[in-house]
């Protein structure tokens, strides 16, 4: 039986990533090898977390900006995946006290890909809904200069509003952090 047909639970799955190779999402006791990522997605991703990082440092908040090393665990759904950015604003909640899994992003980068879009347009983010601290998807494509911001403006209702930019003179503002992103910048470098 190979590890992608055994069911794991997730303290063996942390166990299992820590000597993989390859990285892994985790699905309900199941793991799915993750693909590996472009020059531009990674780019993109590292430009967004700095972007955000200096911005969230020069207003003095006390969040945290981190990058596709930390997996997110998202109990409703017994799930554990890695957001390309990720950012916490309140003390980090670990899962099982491990400190590689948190459970409350406030804020997901997620850079698409052809073969991740629907997924992370749709299941993924469904998924991530169900987590009580998240206010803020944020989707970047990567082969044209676009984003588009997911914020959630009413928890009550669970009323999203959806925020796009579209081209490099385009700037896009994440509502959660009230942080205004130039496009210009995040895609610098990306060819």
């Amino acid at each position: 039986m190979s590890e992608q047909e055994k069911l794991y639970n997730f303290e063996e799955y942390l166990a299992f990533e820590e000597k993989s190779e390859v990285r892994h999402e985790f699905e309900n006791g199941k793991l799915k090898p993750m693909a590996g990522g472009t020059l531009n997605h990674s780019i993109i991703a590292n430009m967004i977390g700095a972007l955000l990082l200096n911005f969230l440092l020069s207003k003095n908040r006390d969040c945290r900006v981190a990058n596709s090393d930390l997996k997110v665990y998202i109990p409703h759904t017994n799930r554990g995946v890695y957001p390309d950015v990720t950012v916490i604003c309140e003390e980090p909640q670990f899962y099982l006290g491990s400190p590689s899994v948190i459970t409350n992003p406030q804020v997901i980068v997620e850079v698409l890909s052809a073969e991740t879009e629907g997924y992370d347009r749709t299941t993924k983010f469904e998924n991530y809904c169900s987590i009580p601290s998240f206010r803020e998807y944020v989707l970047v494509a990567q082969d044209r200069p676009f984003i588009e911001a997911f914020y959630l403006h009413d928890p009550e209702t669970a009323l999203w509003k959806i925020n796009r930019a579209s081209g490099l003179e385009a700037s896009i503002t994440l509502l959660s952090l009230g942080c205004e992103l130039s496009l210009k910048d995040v895609y610098r470098g990306v060819k």
